[in-house]
C-alpha cells in the first residue's frame, strides 16, 4: 500500500510524531494512552494529518509508511528496538558507535539471534506456506527479552516492524507544516536537532506538556531522567508555537518557571484530557472479580506505585486503623492496581514484612481492563493520594463509574475533582486516617458524594476532547488539518 499524500512538503500538513508510540513495548499507560487517543482520532477524521518517527541515525523525522500506522495506532506492532541509538546521546550502547553503514553487517555478527528472529518475523508476516515455519522457528530461538517484544501481555503474537519496513522518506518540512509532539519527547528525540530544522524551515511546533513535575518536584524522579526533562524543556518551551495543557494549574507552573529561568514564555491552551467508558456501574456481563475481594468491602487505587504517586500515606493510615480496631476494618481490603515503578521496593518489603498489612493490602499489576473495570465496579471507594498530578484520569474514570474519592490537593486533581469529593493534604496522615475510618465504617458519610456525581458529574469523551485539542492546534497555527467537528 502506498501513501495517501505525496511525500513532499509542497502542501501544509499537520506531522503528529509517534517516536514514543513506536518506542513502547509494553501495557500503554499515561502518556502513551493519551498521545494514542489523540493519534487514533486524527487518523480516523483529519485528512491532513501524516505520523511520523524521530530517527536518532539521521537525527530528523521520517513519515510512517502508510500500511505501519494502523498496526501501530492499534497497539498490534511496534518497531524494532534492537539497534536503535538513544535519541538524546546520553545513553550509548556500544554498538552506537558503529557507523550506520556498517551496523547491518555488524549486528549479524553481534546480535545474530536477533537478526535470525527478525528474518524469520519478515517470512512470518509475508504469509504463506513459510509463515507457520518461520514462528514455530522463533519460538524455538527467542529469549526472554526478545518475547517481552515479540509477544502482547496476553501472549498474543505482535508484529515487530523494521525500520525499513515501518518507515518512508525524511520529513522534508515546509513553513506551513505543524509537528504535534504529544509524547515523552525527552527521551524519544533529540530536541536540539528539532529546534534547529524549526529555525531553517520555519515549520510551527505544537507540545502537549503533561506536567512539570520532574522540575517542581525533583525528588520524586531518578536524576537522569530530571535532567533530560531539564535539557528538553528548557528548549522546547521557548521554541514552541503553541504548548496545550490539560490543566490551568500546568499553565501556572510553565509561565513561573519559564520567567524564572529567564525563558520566553509560550502561547498556552487548556484541553483536559478524554475518558470515555461508563458513567455508571454495568449490570451486563462482566470478568470476575480477584480471589479474596469482596464488592463493596475494598478501597481502590490505580496507579503505577512510585513515590510520586504516594501509596505510603494509606498504608500508614492502614497501619493505624488495624492496630485501633477501626469499625468496619475487618474484612476489609486495600487494593492498589499498576505495575511496580521505580521507588517501590521499599514500600512493597514493607507491607511484606507486616503480616497485618500483607493480609489485607492487595497489589494486582498487569491487569487487563476488563477486570480493571469490574474493580472499580466493585469498590467500595477510590483513593488518589498522589503528591502532584498534572491531570489524574484514574478520578474520572472513578466517577464515571460511580464512585466517591478520596483525593489528594496536590497539583490538578482540585480541578478534576471539584466539588464531587473532598481532596486532603498529601502529607496529612491524621486526615487520610479518619477519612477511611469514616467511609469504611459508614457508607452514608461518602453516599452524599456518590449521589452527586452519578446526577451531575459530566466529561468529555476521547472525541470531544481530541477535536478539541486539535482545533486549539488549528487556531493557533493556522494549519489546514480539519474535520466536520472541528
Amino acid at each position: 500500500m502506498t501513501d495517501r499524500l505525496p511525500e513532499t512538503a509542497s502542501a501544509p500538513r499537520v506531522l503528529f510524531d509517534l517516536s514514543t508510540i513506536m518506542r513502547w513495548t509494553g501495557p500503554p499507560v499515561g502518556i502513551l494512552r493519551a498521545a494514542g487517543e489523540l493519534a487514533r482520532f486524527a487518523r480516523r477524521t483529519l485528512p491532513d494529518v501524516r505520523f511520523v518517527f524521530f530517527d536518532p541515525d539521521t537525527h530528523g523525522y521520517r513519515l510512517l509508511r502508510d500500511a505501519a500506522v494502523d498496526p501501530v495506532l492499534d497497539e498490534d506492532a511496534v518497531i524494532d528496538p534492537i539497534g536503535l541509538p538513544d535519541p538524546t546521546g546520553t545513553r550509548r550502547h556500544g554498538t552506537d558507535r558503529i557507523p550506520a553503514g556498517l551496523r547491518p553487517a555488524a549486528f549479524w555478527v553481534l546480535q545474530s539471534r536477533h537478526q535470525a528472529l527478525m528474518a524469520l518475523e519478515r517470512l512470518r508476516l509475508a504469509g504463506g506456506a513459510a509463515s507457520g515455519v518461520a514462528a514455530a522457528v522463533q519460538d524455538r530461538l527467542a529469549a526472554a527479552k526478545d518475547r517481552a517484544v515479540m509477544m502482547r501481555g496476553g501472549g498474543d503474537r505482535r508484529p515487530v516492524l523494521s525500520r525499513g519496513a515501518a518507515l518512508g522518506p525524511t520529513v522534508a518540512f515546509g513553513p506551513d507544516d505543524v509537528l504535534v509532539c504529544a509524547g515523552t519527547g525527552w527521551h524519544d528525540t533529540d530536541i536540539a536537532a528539532v529546534v534547529r530544522e524549526k529555525r531553517e524551515t520555519g515549520f510551527r511546533l505544537a507540545l502537549l506538556c503533561y506536567d512539570l513535575m520532574p522540575l517542581t518536584l525533583p525528588d520524586c524522579f531518578q536524576p537522569h531522567d530530571r535532567a533530560l526533562f531539564d535539557a528538553y524543556m528548557r528548549m522546547a518551551l521557548p521554541a514552541a508555537d503553541l504548548v496545550l495543557v490539560n490543566a490551568a494549574c500546568t499553565a501556572d507552573d510553565i509561565r513561573a518557571w519559564c520567567g524564572a529561568q529567564g525563558l520566553g514564555v509560550p502561547r498556552t491552551a487548556v484541553v483536559p484530557l478524554g475518558a470515555d467508558g461508563p458513567v455508571a456501574p454495568d449490570t451486563g456481563e462482566a470478568a470476575p472479580l480477584p480471589a479474596g475481594l469482596a464488592a463493596g468491602r475494598y478501597a481502590l487505587f490505580v496507579s503505577t506505585l512510585e513515590p510520586r504517586k504516594n501509596h505510603r500515606v494509606l498504608v500508614a493510615a492502614w497501619r493505624r486503623l488495624i492496630e485501633s480496631g477501626a469499625p468496619g476494618i475487618a474484612g476489609f481490603r486495600l487494593v492498589f492496581v499498576g505495575r511496580a515503578g521505580w521507588g517501590s521496593g521499599p514500600l512493597r518489603d514493607e507491607i511484606a514484612a507486616d503480616p497485618r498489612l500483607a493480609a489485607t493490602i492487595v497489589h494486582l499489576a498487569g491487569v487487563e481492563d476488563a477486570t480493571v473495570a469490574t474493580l472499580y465496579r466493585g469498590a467500595a471507594f477510590c483513593c488518589y493520594p498522589s503528591r502532584c498530578e498534572g491531570y489524574g484520569l484514574p478520578v474520572v474514570e472513578a466517577f464515571r463509574f460511580g464512585k466517591a474519592v478520596l483525593a489528594s490537593t496536590g497539583g490538578a486533581l482540585p480541578e478534576v475533582v471539584a466539588d464531587f469529593s473532598p481532596c486532603l493534604d498529601p502529607d496529612d496522615v491524621d486526615a487520610w486516617t479518619a477519612a477511611l475510618r469514616s467511609w469504611i465504617a459508614d457508607p452514608a458519610a461518602r453516599a452524599v458524594h456518590e449521589t452527586r456525581i452519578r446526577t451531575a458529574f459530566r466529561h468529555p469523551g476521547w472525541d470531544a476532547a481530541a477535536a478539541r485539542f486539535f482545533a486549539c492546534v488549528h487556531e493557533a497555527t493556522g494549519s489546514v488539518a480539519g474535520s466536520p467537528g472541528i
